[in-house]
């Protein structure tokens, strides 16, 4: 049995007392329904840029590792070598600029940004790490999906 009652008559008709009608149309092969409002797509690159820029801002103390790690899961977030060497591109431009602008705001005092290493030192590392890091995460990304790693429970008739 139906869970729902009956629809009446009265609830099939407009504020005006006509009946309303609803016309079904086929639509052509190559025309699809798209949804109205807000789409989000999955963009690839935009993550994996905002992956290892937030990673080398939390690690940005640790000048080569910092690089490394964000580079490292940026670049299997990508999953390809091109993506992951674009995405070391932008994020070797974007990270050092944030760090020395937020780091303008306290004064004029640039080069005492890292004493010992200086900031170019530093601009050094960080970009050597993210290509290194962007590289060997974007090789260990086929590597991990063809082994074929999850395969789901296999239960009992």
């Amino acid at each position: 049995m139906s869970e729902h009652a009956p629809v009446p008559p009265e609830a099939l008709k407009s504020s005006a007392g006509t009946p309303r009608y609803v016309e079904y149309a086929t639509l052509p092969p190559d025309v699809v329904p798209r949804p109205e409002g807000i789409q989000f797509q999955h963009n690839t690159f935009v993550v994996s840029v905002a992956t290892m820029v937030f990673i080398s801002l939390i690690t940005f103390f640790i000048p080569l590792l910092n690089g490394l790690l964000g580079g490292a899961f940026g670049g299997y977030h990508a999953g390809q070598m091109k993506r992951a060497l674009g995405a070391a591109l932008v994020t070797s431009i974007l990270v050092p600029a944030i760090l020395l602008s937020a780091y303008a705001l306290a004064g004029p005092h640039l080069v005492r940004l890292f004493s010992g290493l200086g900031t170019w030192g530093w601009i050094g590392l960080h970009v050597t790490g993210t290509f290194l890091g962007a590289a060997a995460g974007a090789a260990s990304r086929p590597h991990d999906t063809e082994r074929d790693l999850y395969q789901p429970p296999v239960r009992p008739l």
